[in-house]
């Protein structure tokens, strides 16, 4: 692609995770904004681009205006998006958008919440997220939470392909077995699928050990234009991106098994003129284990109804075929999936430290709602 529409990571940040009672929602999304800043070699006055999510805990109007107020940016492009776990996915999207059409040379993108402090306060506004993404007349009045609604594609996916809990749960072991390799993270004791399994049902066939932690944390990536990019530290090309998008609410899916993360991969493997065989490794949303496997699937890396025997078979850890989630994912080192992008950018750069792999190609995927909303990032070597 020529230079004028080259798009790279430059930075990326992280505030502290697990419980910061100390710290608010601004805080987290402030922490991780400035340590991508400093990480990519520039100052606040470099940035002109500000992309955030928003917070459960705390709800503010525009979201995004308040955190660029509160951290003195001079911004000419400046928004917020509300997609659930795909937020910072499709924000490092919409950043790439704009510093390749010249709106504006670097992009912070971040995302986070103090969900773990904040759920414990029991606020009406954090309550309502169980009602907030089933639909108000023909799923809520019937008691679905979300985890529900994964459980539900869980069971289709293994009524339909003999796919057993026994290899649901080997995801699980392979996120924590990174995240104890690295050493880092909310949990790093190392776990087996008997843990697993005998963790207790959330909602049959889902276990405690399968569904996503609750954290505060936030994590922040700056997106730069090509010109941008040469005065930074460690850029690295993003190569190609997709986003995918179908319905809010799981009753009207024509077909539970299928997910917009087959468009969203389409479009970013086009964009960079590569193909699933050309990633190294893949940081794939994991809110339940269910969800990895639909996107081994959907992304291409094995057929329809294959991922069971992917990962028990070939292999998705540091010495498997296809090393997924080698920070530990959200099953494991925290419950925000801003992380994955994070650790993409490590692999290439080669700073992943214990469970660095030979990375030319790596693959960044989100997913919002339930299985809504998808956005693939492909990054390589600059």
């Amino acid at each position: 692609m020529g230079s004028t529409q080259r798009a790279a990571v430059t930075g990326i940040g992280e505030s502290p995770i697990g419980k910061t009672p100390e710290m608010d929602s601004i805080n987290l999304y402030a922490s991780a904004c400035l340590e991508a800043v400093d990480d990519a070699g520039l100052e606040k006055a470099d940035i002109d681009g500000l992309v955030t999510g928003y917070s459960l805990v705390d709800p503010k109007l525009m979201h995004s205006t308040v955190v660029a107020d509160y951290l003195g940016l001079n911004l000419t492009y400046n928004e917020s998006l509300r997609l659930g776990g795909a937020t910072p996915f499709v924000g490092v999207c919409h950043a790439a958008n704009a510093v390749r059409q010249g709106q504006c040379e670097n992009v912070v993108v971040a995302f986070g919440d103090n969900r773990r402090t904040g759920f414990a306060k029991g606020d009406d506004g954090v309550s309502s997220l169980a009602t907030e993404v089933g639909h108000p007349e023909f799923e809520n009045p019937f008691g679905p939470l979300v985890p529900s609604m994964y459980a539900l594609i869980a069971q289709k996916h293994m009524a339909t392909y003999g796919t057993t809990a026994a290899e649901l749960a080997t995801v699980a072991v392979a996120c924590r077995e990174h995240a104890s390799m690295r050493g880092a993270g909310q949990h790093t004791e190392r776990i087996d699928v008997d843990d697993v399994l005998s963790s207790g049902l959330i909602s049959s066939p889902l276990h405690k050990l399968e569904c996503a932690l609750i954290s505060d944390c936030a994590g922040a990536v700056v997106v730069s234009s090509a010109d941008a990019a040469k005065k930074t530290r460690d850029p690295v090309e993003l190569a190609g991106y997709g986003e995918g998008h179908g319905s809010e609410y799981i009753h009207r899916r024509d077909d539970l098994l299928e997910t917009p993360a087959a468009a969203s991969g389409t479009t970013a493997f086009e964009m960079a003129g590569r193909t699933p065989d050309d990633v190294d490794v893949a940081q794939l949303y994991d809110c339940f284990t269910i969800t990895p496997l639909l996107l081994l699937e959907d992304l291409g890396f094995c057929e329809k109804g294959e991922s069971g025997s992917f990962v028990r078979e070939r292999g998705i850890t540091t010495d498997g075929e296809l090393p997924v989630n080698t920070h530990g994912g959200e099953l494991s080192y925290a419950g925000a999936g801003v992380f994955h992008i994070l650790e993409a950018a490590r692999q290439i750069r080669g700073d992943a430290a214990e469970t660095q792999v030979d990375a030319d190609l790596a693959l960044a995927h989100g997913v919002g709602g339930v299985l809504s909303t998808n956005a693939t990032l492909l990054m390589e070597a600059w």
